[in-house]
């Protein structure tokens, strides 16, 4: 049975408290309670019956919740891929070179090279993450679980490349902070571009 606009209208302001955030999220819940209360009605159950049914059924925040963890698993793998692409691998080379630039620029020792880089790769994620909010795109799920994926793995990556671990795998401090520098350049790209595709999305619809 086909729902009326004023009955998903009714749906709509149903979910008017603050228990759902992202807007992708709410018109998908939307959605998914317009379906439950159809199959309801079909069943000879009234509209108002069907849909008390049905929001004692689904918790918003649970179904918010585990969006976001699906979400932010699907990134996780996605931007792993990412990394693996020969045109990211193209891409992070400018990166890698503006960073190499810095090193030599300021003479950094491999020591102090490796907290500055380290931090001025956290820094630009949460400079893009503060942009992503003033725009209001944080309030899309899929942007906001990309762009917070992104900045997990870069805070990760500060324990996992760590220099003097590197170093007693056998390699030199000059090589082992070369190779951090393009690993986080690689990540930073990989993760980039599924934030601009995502938001690409969001713009198109």
């Amino acid at each position: 049975m086909k729902l009326s606009l004023s009955q998903i209208a009714q749906i709509q302001s149903s979910l008017s408290g603050g228990n759902i955030y992202y807007d992708d999220i709410r018109a998908e819940l939307v959605d998914h309670m317009a379906s439950k209360v159809e199959d309801a009605m079909e069943a000879g159950m009234s509209f108002e019956r069907s849909l008390s049914e049905v929001r004692k059924e689904i918790k918003p925040s649970t179904f918010q919740r585990m969006i976001l963890i699906s979400s932010h698993l699907g990134f996780l793998k996605t931007i792993a891929s990412n990394m693996l692409k020969g045109s990211i691998l193209l891409k992070s080379i400018p990166l890698f070179a503006v960073s190499l630039f810095f090193i030599y620029l300021f003479d950094w020792s491999p020591e102090v090279a490796e907290k500055h880089i380290k931090t001025i790769f956290i820094s630009t994620t949460v400079g893009f993450a503060l942009l992503g909010f003033w725009g209001g795109l944080l309030k899309n799920s899929q942007v906001l679980s990309a762009g917070n994926t992104l900045w997990l793995m870069i805070c990760i990556s500060q324990f996992v490349l760590n220099l003097d671990f590197m170093v007693w795998l056998g390699l030199s401090p000059l090589a082992a902070i070369y190779l951090i520098t393009f690993i986080l350049s690689l990540l930073f790209i990989a993760g980039l571009s599924e934030v601009v595709s995502q938001t690409k999305k969001l713009r198109t619809t």
